[in-house]
């Protein structure tokens, strides 16, 4: 009589088997709360960038009104990753093009980093 239990009535995870699901899960969840945050911001960079376009004043502003604005809607929304080096404004035939060109750094865990690059562009008749 074979005192055993077959291998069909096992059933469940092994603890080695439960730990490793859950720091993978653990991992899942560290990323998406840092990466998270930087979509939303690159949201509102995009939604303030387009908003431009909609301004009557920025049609006819200098460079200097253009980036003090962009900066001012920028820190209303709370987005602090994007400096006035960040912004470019060119004239070309009589229309304006401005740009929003950043990249984001954020630290997971030690030496291991995301990069997130985002360029938002309008151009203003």
């Amino acid at each position: 009589m074979n005192s055993q239990p077959s291998i069909s009535k096992q059933r469940g995870m092994t603890a080695i088997g439960m730990f490793i699901v859950i720091a993978m899960a653990i991992m899942v969840i560290i990323f998406l709360i840092r990466l998270v945050p930087i979509y939303i911001d690159s949201a509102s960079v995009e939604s303030a960038v387009q908003s431009m376009a909609s301004d009557a004043k920025m049609k006819k502003a200098g460079t200097k009104v253009i980036k003090k604005s962009l900066l001012t809607k920028f820190n209303l929304n709370s987005v602090y990753s994007v400096t006035a080096d960040d912004i470019y404004v060119s004239k070309v035939a009589g229309k304006t093009l401005i740009e929003v060109d950043y990249e984001i750094r954020e630290n997971v865990v030690g030496n291991l980093d995301f990069v997130a690059s985002f360029k938002s562009e309008v151009t203003l008749p």
